[in-house]
């Protein structure tokens, strides 16, 4: 005959592996900003949607792999880029998503683990420079006219001086004005963005009368998770988010996940 006692330890014993065999049930929710403007394939609007669109891409997904059974549930929400930093800074926002680094970065937040890399690149078109423009150094593509750039961009990592000029136009719908009306030569994008953005822009057209050259000097480019040091669930989510990419890149399947947006883009828009 078993003892009450041996029948409690029993049943709590059967109770654990129970619950430890279920899914982690959430116990506190976290705010993670995207860019408004759009990022893709990392994160942009689904236009299918009727009602307002929801963010989709990888950003999206990876976010949805590494709380989607975790102890924080999470919602994404899309703010002008500035408004992003600031709100995450502040600890309004838990988290940034597809952020590269800069000084001022590395000091203000928490960072992740780097989950993609992309290639500073700058652009032209094909009729301005028919020899194309190969330059040492892309301070010296003033020599050969002025240089755009999308505001509030960071571009330190493009190798470029902190008093070099650069001018700003808000987003990259601008772009054809300005080259084609001659007030820039040249603008800096990453290469993998460029073609995605300029699709969702309606702008693909445009895309085959210009000529990208990698900028000098320049390395692939991480990108990262700027988290908030003023979050209360900061180390949950660097822990949970990082040891997600480390799954993710071990298993190979951080670069299918791109293909898939990638595609997707090229189908849709």
């Amino acid at each position: 005959m078993v003892s009450w006692g041996r029948l409690v330890t029993r049943l709590c014993c059967g109770f654990a592996l129970l619950f430890s065999a279920l899914p982690a049930l959430a116990t506190a929710s976290v705010t993670i900003c995207v860019e408004n403007t759009e990022f893709p394939p990392f994160n942009y609007f689904d236009r299918n949607q009727r009602v307002e669109p929801r963010s989709i891409g990888y950003d999206i997904d990876i976010l949805n792999l590494a709380f989607g059974q975790s102890v924080l549930s999470h919602k994404v929400i899309a703010l002008p880029w500035n408004r992003c930093l600031k709100e995450v800074k502040q600890g309004t926002v838990d988290a940034a998503m597809s952020a590269s680094l800069n000084s001022e970065r590395r000091r203000d937040y928490l960072i992740s683990a780097p989950y993609y890399y992309l290639t500073p690149s700058y652009y032209y078109l094909k009729s301005d420079f028919p020899k194309g423009v190969e330059v040492q150094r892309l301070e010296e593509l003033n020599d050969y006219g002025s240089v755009c750039g999308i505001k509030n961009f960071n571009y330190e990592n493009f190798g470029l001086k902190p008093d070099f000029h650069l001018f700003q136009i808000r987003n990259l719908a601008q772009l054809p004005e300005m080259l084609t009306k001659k007030r820039c030569q040249f603008f800096l994008a990453r290469k993998e963005t460029l073609s995605g953005t300029l699709a969702i822009n309606k702008m693909e057209d445009f895309y085959t009368r210009l000529t990208g050259t990698v900028a000098p000097n320049a390395k692939p480019e991480p990108f990262y998770m700027l988290i908030s040091k003023n979050s209360p669930h900061k180390e949950t989510i660097k822990q949970l988010f990082d040891a997600k990419v480390d799954s993710l890149n071990k298993q190979g399947k951080l670069r299918p996940l791109l293909e898939h947006h990638l595609q997707l883009l090229s189908q849709t828009y």
